[in-house]
């Protein structure tokens, strides 16, 4: 409930910030050939404590900055709500973990051919049903393969994704490999905590592994992370299935 008061709350203001930065960024466009008409004209002049031949681009991009920042802001606000959603859904579900791979890699199609030249997914036979909710499951998902897109910095670079089925333990595992950039020991071990990210300067909120993680607990499974900088990370879950 606290997370829900605190999200509203900066909402409220935040959506202000981000009608009057789309207004601002309009009048702004409207307003440079108009100025640089009158530079012709009459020369330089000072705005805002600058030359208008720096300011014209500074300004800019101050105006671009804020919408940014609201946008973020945005992002967080909406982490925070599925964050703090009491709702778990419906987690009674006959569910088919190579559906939910199969639907994922289909949803996020596009980034993975941006992101690798070498993708593969291996499906396991004869997968036994896990009982969980298709669609959480699927975010999870989609959010490690899309980490392991992010984490690739080669085109050559390859992203694995395996399916199988434990007899021994009588599990179902779901492994997302990827030969990314890898994480750090020391940030290994923070990295399903909330709001802790490593790509907060490219609009990272650092709560997706953490809604992903507290998906998987629900479901009574496990997720893990192995990973070498410089070589890679692979992600793994590990389901119960239906009936354990």
């Amino acid at each position: 409930m606290l997370f829900r008061s605190v999200a509203h709350e900066i909402n409220n203001p935040n959506n202000f910030m981000l009608l009057n930065g789309k207004i601002l960024s309009r009048v702004w466009d409207d307003v440079i050939p108009i100025l640089k008409q009158y530079t012709e004209k009459n020369g330089d002049f000072v705005l805002a404590g600058m030359p208008f031949s720096k300011a014209q681009e500074k300004i800019g991009q101050l105006i671009a900055g804020v919408l940014e920042g609201a946008i973020r802001i945005q992002k967080i606000v909406q982490g925070l709500k599925d964050f703090a959603r009491k709702d778990k859904g419906d987690l009674n579900q006959s569910v088919d973990i190579n559906s939910v791979v199969e639907s994922a890699v289909l949803i996020v199609d596009n980034l993975i051919k941006k992101s690798t030249n070498s993708f593969s997914v291996e499906y396991g036979k004869d997968l036994p049903a896990i009982k969980g909710n298709f669609q959480q499951l699927d975010q999870v998902i989609i959010n490690l393969i899309t980490n392991s897109c992010q984490a690739i910095q080669n085109m050559e670079k390859g992203l694995e994704i395996f399916t199988s089925y434990d007899r021994d333990s009588d599990r179902v595992i779901i492994m997302v490999c990827d030969e990314g950039i890898g994480i750090p020991p020391e940030e290994l071990k923070q990295i399903m905590d909330p709001f802790f990210t490593t790509k907060r300067d490219t609009g990272g909120t650092g709560l997706g592994l953490s809604i992903s993680y507290s998906i998987i607990k629900d479901h009574g499974g496990e997720m893990s992370f192995n990973s070498e900088p410089g070589k890679g990370t692979t992600a793994k879950v590990i389901m119960p299935i239906a009936g354990t």
